[in-house]
């Protein structure tokens, strides 16, 4: 093979690697067929409706992989079948030739990914799910892409990473939200505040905690699954959330990303703008 096709992650075959092998196999149909061979040169092709269909796959496939040069052969040739006249072969073979050294330049250096269905929706897709959050919150909106993506891309830790800094913004809100007087507002302050406020008694809360109890209680418990879905493998002491391992399953990876995606759409439907 005389180029690098293909990188596929993991052990299915992705659309666009299809591709990449059907161009493998083109640019030999060019040469094997009739596009080195001379003795064809009088010869008329008997259905250029075909190979003008055959062009436009051809070009479907090179627009897609980004080979830009194949695309401008590949345009001359569908000039040339465009003819109302009988097109013979000794005509397109000079551009045959061309868009069959073009397509191994090309294809040397094209590596093509693949996600699955599932990463793809994370990769391209990344704010759907997100937009309460978005709307209220839009100074997450990068984290959230970078954190959906490294996702799609296996990079699990990145996408914890990203997760963090946005459950920091989530807390510092919060912490102004309930008043926390600690001068490190971050995971401990906002987690101890909280606390305290759900162990009072009905009748020693303030007005205020009165009337958001219900709200307090409810990210209490969403604060208290991320715990649970980053235990051991996140420190918060001294309010900072801080990575301990760099070894993150795409399991937990997704489950910190789902808990922290329920946490911030608790903080957007409760806490004002």
């Amino acid at each position: 093979m005389p180029w690098q096709i293909v990188e596929i992650v993991g052990h299915r075959e992705a659309p666009r690697s299809r591709k990449a092998h059907r161009l493998y196999e083109y640019s030999y149909f060019l040469s094997d067929d009739w596009a080195l061979d001379p003795r064809r040169d009088s010869v008329k092709f008997d259905k250029p409706a075909d190979f003008r269909q055959w062009l436009s796959i051809l070009e479907e496939y090179c627009i897609d992989l980004g080979l830009k040069a194949s695309v401008s052969t590949i345009y001359k040739m569908q000039d040339l079948f465009s003819k109302p006249e009988p097109i013979t072969y000794g005509e397109a073979r000079p551009l045959a030739q061309e868009l069959q050294s073009r397509l191994i330049d090309e294809m040397k250096e094209t590596v093509v990914l693949f996600l699955s269905s599932s990463e793809a929706e994370h990769y391209k897709n990344n704010q759907k799910g997100w937009e309460l959050i978005i709307d209220h919150f839009p100074d997450v909106i990068n984290d959230i892409e970078e954190a959906r993506k490294c996702f799609a891309l296996s990079r699990y830790p990145a996408t914890v990473f990203h997760s963090l800094q946005i459950v920091e913004f989530g807390l510092l809100k919060l912490g102004k939200f309930i008043s926390v007087e600690d001068p490190k507002s971050g995971w401990t302050a906002v987690a101890n505040k909280l606390k305290k406020i759900i162990s009072k008694k009905h009748e020693d809360r303030t007005e205020f905690e009165k009337q958001n109890f219900e709200f307090i209680e409810q990210v209490q418990g969403t604060i208290e699954a991320l715990k649970n879905a980053w235990r051991n493998k996140i420190s918060h002491a001294e309010g900072k959330l801080i990575l301990m391992t760099k070894d993150f399953s795409p399991e937990i990876a997704e489950e910190i990303l789902f808990a922290t995606r329920a946490f911030m759409r608790r903080l957007a439907s409760g806490l004002p703008r």
